[in-house]
């Protein structure tokens, strides 16, 4: 008995319902059959590059639904862990992705959820590793694909283990020839393309693999990620040279990925790529269709599809790789029944019963799982089960099990299978009336699968769960289409309000903050995709988006799946501006004219806020500011966080047209409510003491700003406020500025704050140029130059012209310095600024060239000592050269 039918019924319980596993062994007999002959096969570097081969090192599992593919499969990865196959290696590892799961619908979280669970096959996976960072380099620009996997966060979790992501820290570490895991992502950045080798391991892999340079060379990470699944292929075979070892990987579910379009570069032509590419592994298929990889039609859309390629999964006799799986016979059903209930160790449903029972089932085992399970609950409660309520066909079985269930556990049945996966607290949100003691024991029924890996831990089967609805129309207490929509509403306001709670003011989110990143993700998706499924839109999909990009989700965002023509058009228009906004390779010039296009007529519709407000903060970034102006002034008035966003926007462009008591007071009214807004505001009122040399204040604010993004685990807000933190310092203390800019680049390499590594190579050309130390001044300058450009960012708080004006000065390259003035001001005159007015009329006074800029006709604060804040910096530079 299992703990919670023990505490549900106590230990004298009549009934004992026990795990059934039968009927299997002729599929058990080929899956071993076929992984001797894969085991027992090496493959060699030319064999791995020979993509002409065929390859017989899939086993697909195809039936209808309920028949056991998927209990059949993981039965057959347990027995490949856990079992004693005779002659089977002892080095053994599977990785499973279900695709039930809306989060396995990106190949990039299918590519990184394998590598780690094969992670344990082996120390060091070099070729690979390396490859996948350079990859995340350019996919997530500056982030550190280390830091994210060691992040507490869906993705983290989910994919990857503190193990995985260390052996990767491994093989960059030899990679870059020992530096630091601090400067990880900064030295990753400066590798792409280099032709480097610094190790007698790798300088083997280019020798043998010659993909290895190819891939790493490869500058569209799109390309690159498809392929890469030949490198961890590599990796597994100079394992299984010094050690025998089998890597299988179960696939469930596949049908959700045969739904989608069949195209090249899709998922099902990523996962075919992946499946041929890695010959030495053994993939294990779930699916209610045919795999149709071989088939001349249907392989038009695949890289790797035909005959010759899949030779086994055409073939109809008993030595192919398809096997139709089939329901139970007689006497298979007839044992599932006598051992799935038992009273006193005896069959506890009577012979009749069971005759009946399997007279109708077909041999589904999901039909007699449902029917043990009606004849449990109906026991349970000291009735005696009646004969004609069993046999029925499956709508009429699964009526009678709705029927048979308390009102109350009806409701909670069909909230439960509104959404592909739910917790407690949103069966309470759906059914308010149901009691806690209730949703408990609702939650114990056999028809519930759990995974406790997985937030929210719950799900029925899909027969069950399409089944409800179908049969909520006959019962008597049916919901109708209105309640049943409004009830979905129900269940994705739970999900808002779980994802919002950021924004409360008084520290009263369910669940803990490092918990909340992680929860967000999922609890997004689950509500994106009950959208698509139903054609509904829920209100506050747009603010949950935001507050996954606020976090810093960016990856979430790249990767959301496009919406096809039947899905409700606001809903395609918000993944299609989110799809942009997470695409932060792409130059943000190119990204914000693709985003105008999908956004349409932004103004209208459901989501408008949102899409709003991505397209006034794009519209900053990239320096249009009156574009952004009117974006953001559209939305400032909303009660909601997109509209204290929009007013943080606003107060941005002030400060970004260097009206500095403006932005003041912009930022000291509401609403500032949250800690994440007080943060914000901080960060604010930081960024105008820094732009008027007040420069020990903004680093005491900045302090601030970064202390309360921990506190509220707001990782993106902690990069930020740590490069502007040492934007300050480097004015008067350029020692603690060095040493704070290490901790700044990791900060921003983990969520891919590309301008942030700009900014801190600005920050350390200054330091050192202060210290004396001008070796290094024109490479980080450099740098910074290259940062900025491959984004397109224009008007940021750190620029490099005027810094650059500022050491030429100092140098005495006093020519120099006045030509790159003249050019900021003017550009500044022509009405196309190159940098906020502040920093031309700085850069003017430095020059002393007061004829170029007037520099009192900036909104200072404290204007009356502006001018000798800004002259104390050129003094000090002088005095270090002079020294």
């Amino acid at each position: 008995m299992d703990i919670d039918r023990f505490f549900a019924l106590g230990p004298d319980a009549s009934i004992q319902a026990n795990d059934v596993f039968t009927d299997r062994e002729q599929y058990i007999a080929a899956f071993h059959e076929r992984l001797l002959a894969h085991c027992s096969r090496s493959w060699s570097t030319a064999d791995l590059m020979d993509f002409q081969r065929p390859l017989r090192n899939v086993m697909a599992v195809v039936g209808e639904g309920g028949i056991g593919k998927s209990t059949m499969v993981r039965h057959l990865a347990s027995l490949t862990v856990q079992g004693e196959p005779a002659a089977l290696p002892g080095n053994r590892a599977t990785a499973t992705v279900d695709f039930a799961n809306v989060s396995s619908l990106s190949f990039e979280t299918v590519l990184l959820r394998v590598r780690a669970a094969l992670g344990g096959l082996g120390k060091s996976w070099p070729a690979f590793d390396i490859a996948l960072a350079l990859y995340w380099e350019r996919k997530h620009p500056g982030e550190s694909v280390v830091t994210f996997l060691r992040r507490s966060s869906e993705a983290g979790e989910a994919m990857t283990s503190m193990r995985t992501s260390e052996q990767i820290s491994s093989a960059l570490d030899e990679f870059l020839g020992g530096f630091g895991m601090f400067s990880l992502g900064y030295q990753l950045a400066q590798m792409a393309g280099r032709k480097a080798a610094r190790s007698a391991a790798l300088r083997r892999i280019r020798r043998e693999l010659p993909a290895f340079d190819l891939l790493i060379d490869e500058r569209d990470p799109d390309r690159m990620l498809g392929y890469l699944p030949v490198l961890l292929g590599y990796d597994l075979e100079q394992i299984r040279q010094r050690t025998p070892t089998l890597a299988v990987c179960v696939l469930d579910t596949f049908e959700h990925v045969q739904m989608l379009p069949a195209e090249r570069n899709g998922l099902e032509d990523l996962i075919v790529r992946m499946t041929y590419l890695m010959p030495n592994v053994f993939f294990i298929v779930a699916s209610r269709r045919p795999l149709l990889w071989h088939d001349a039609v249907r392989s038009v859309g695949l890289m790797y599809g035909g005959h010759l390629r899949w030779p086994g999964l055409g073939e109809t006799s008993g030595l192919g790789d398809q096997f139709q799986l089939d329901g139970f016979d007689e006497a298979a059903a007839e044992r599932y029944l006598l051992d799935r209930l038992t009273r006193d160790g005896q069959p506890a449903i009577p012979e009749v019963i069971r005759r009946r029972i399997i007279a109708s089932s077909g041999g589904s085992p999901h039909y007699l799982k449902l029917s043990a399970g009606l004849f449990e609950q109906i026991a349970a409660r000291g009735e005696e089960p009646v004969v004609t309520l069993f046999g029925r066909p499956f709508p009429e079985l699964l009526l009678r099990v709705m029927r048979d269930l308390s009102t109350e556990d009806r409701d909670l049945l069909r909230a439960a299978a509104l959404l592909d996966a739910f917790d407690e607290n949103l069966l309470a949100a759906v059914v308010p009336q149901a009691r806690g003691r209730q949703i408990e024991s609702f939650l114990r029924r056999r028809f519930i699968e759990r995974e406790d890996e997985a937030w929210p831990p719950y799900r029925l089967h899909e027969n069950l769960r399409k089944g409800v609805a179908d049969c909520d129309g006959h019962t008597p207490d049916g919901w109708t289409t209105a309640e049943r929509r409004r009830n979905l509403l129900r269940a994705t306001a739970y999900l808002e309000d779980l994802v919002l709670s950021v924004w409360n003011p008084d520290d009263n989110s369910p669940v803990r903050p490092e918990e909340l990143s992680r929860r967000s993700v999922s609890a997004f998706l689950l509500a994106l995709h009950a959208a698509r499924e139903h054609g509904v839109l829920p209100p506050g999909l747009g603010q949950m988006l935001y507050t996954l990009r606020e976090l810093g989700h960016w990856q979430v965002m790249a990767s959301l799946p496009e919406c096809g023509e039947e899905a409700p058009p606001d809903l395609r228009r918000l993944t299609a501006v989110a799809r942009l906004n997470g695409l932060a390779g792409l130059n943000a010039d190119e990204r914000y004219e693709q985003m105008k296009a999908a956004a349409g007529e932004p103004t209208r519709g459901a989501y408008s806020e949102y899409v709003r407000y991505e397209l006034g903060n794009l519209a900053y970034f990239v320096g249009k500011i009156e574009d952004s102006e009117r974006h953001f002034a559209s939305i400032a008035s909303d009660p909601s966080p997109i509209g204290a966003g929009a007013q943080y926007g606003l107060a941005s462009n002030a400060l970004r047209h260097s009206r500095f008591t403006h932005t003041v007071r912009m930022t000291a009214k509401p609403p500032f409510r949250s800690k994440v807004e007080q943060m914000r505001a901080t960060n604010m009122l930081g960024r105008v003491e820094l732009y008027n040399a007040r420069f020990e204040q903004a680093a005491d604010l900045f302090e601030a700003a970064l202390a309360q993004a921990r506190e509220v685990d707001a990782p993106l807000w902690a990069a930020r406020t740590s490069r502007s933190l040492a934007l300050a310092c480097v004015w008067f203390d350029p020692g603690r500025a060095l040493a704070l800019l290490l901790q700044a680049r990791e900060l921003n390499n983990t969520l891919g704050e590309m301008v942030g590594l700009a900014q801190c190579h600005t920050a350390a050309a200054l330091a050192h140029a202060l210290r004396g130390e001008w070796q290094e001044v024109d490479s980080d300058l450099d740098r910074a130059r290259c940062g900025f450009e491959a984004v397109g960012a224009e008007f940021e708080l750190g620029p490099v012209p005027p810094i650059d004006i500022l050491l030429r000065v100092a140098q005495g390259r006093t020519a120099e310095a006045l030509a790159e003035t003249r050019r900021l001001t003017d550009a500044e005159r022509a009405g196309r600024r190159l940098a906020p007015p502040a920093w031309a009329a700085v850069s003017a006074l430095w020059v002393d060239r007061p004829d170029w800029f007037d520099f009192d006709t900036i909104d200072w604060i404290e204007p009356a000592t502006a001018r000798d804040r800004w002259l104390a910096p050129l003094t000090r530079l002088l005095g270090t050269l002079r020294a």
